[in-house]
């Protein structure tokens, strides 16, 4: 009887751990299932945070920029247009609105880069740092046209219909590879939405006719002289070419062949006495 009971038991004790066995992977895997939706929960509650950020920061923190058809300050056309009649200007006269110190060459006065009065002697530099010079001339070339480009703006922006609330402007120029880039600083409110800044690039190739022009002073300096032909083979995109006068000036011209952007300078370096066959 007794070994009947203990086979009992022991059944009963087998089938008791089966069914904890059983009901302890179930409540595991239920486990694993909560913590699986619980990971899910917190990854919709981030995402869900991340693009309410990108909301408050696109709509009410981050500076805007309107299209003129949706009521905004679309006046970079009219600034690209500026920047690229003045490179032509100044380009011209060797990067000086108003050049003082020149060679007259068909009605143009072409600024000296690079000059010596003394025969037989290298010249000196004029302005050592040529992007930026030319970058400051620039700057001060446009400032006006581009104040007018923003007024002009602002009022057809108020002839439409829209409120708008104006104040000054603040630019920077910077010459970069291929690219001629404005930063403008502008407050402006057009109807209850702002407006503090925008960038401008205009597509140029003076940052590399610059590079290639301060190679030629640096030759200029060393041997008074530059091989343009050499130049021009070690840049196919542009034509590169001088003229001599009498006085000892050298005239330089750099053009690129697609755009027609053109830089010249005057140089006056290891210059021969008149009447003396130098050279």
């Amino acid at each position: 009887m007794f070994d009947d009971c203990e086979g009992v038991m022991m059944n009963y004790n087998r089938i008791y751990k089966d069914k904890m066995a059983g009901k302890g992977m179930k409540q595991r895997g239920n486990l694993e299932e909560m913590d699986k939706r619980g990971q899910v929960t917190i990854f919709i509650i981030v995402g869900l945070v991340i693009v309410a950020g990108i909301l408050v920061y696109t709509l009410w923190l981050r500076p805007t920029y309107f299209s003129e058809k949706g009521g905004a300050i679309g006046f970079e056309g009219c600034v690209g247009d500026v920047v690229e009649q003045s490179i032509r200007d100044i380009g011209s006269t060797a990067g000086f609105v108003d050049p003082e110190f020149s060679y007259k060459y068909n009605g143009e006065e072409i600024g000296y880069l690079c000059y010596t009065n003394d025969y037989h002697v290298t010249c000196t530099i004029q302005k050592p740092f040529l992007k930026q010079h030319f970058q400051e001339q620039l700057k001060r070339k446009v400032g006006q046209q581009i104040n007018l480009c923003y007024e002009n703006s602002i009022d057809e922006l108020r002839a439409q219909g829209y409120d708008v609330s104006a104040g000054s402007i603040d630019f920077n120029i910077s010459i970069v590879p291929s690219s001629v880039r404005v930063e403008i600083e502008a407050p402006t409110t057009v109807g209850g939405r702002r407006v503090t800044r925008f960038g401008v690039d205009v597509n140029s190739p003076i940052y590399e006719i610059l590079m290639v022009s301060t190679s030629i002073l640096q030759f200029e300096v060393e041997y008074g002289d530059a091989d343009t032909s050499s130049m021009m083979f070690l840049y196919p995109n542009l034509i590169i070419d001088k003229l001599k006068r009498s006085d000892g000036t050298t005239i330089y011209m750099i053009e690129d062949k697609l755009t027609k952007t053109k830089f010249q300078f005057a140089s006056r370096s290891i210059a021969w006495p008149p009447g003396f066959v130098g050279q």
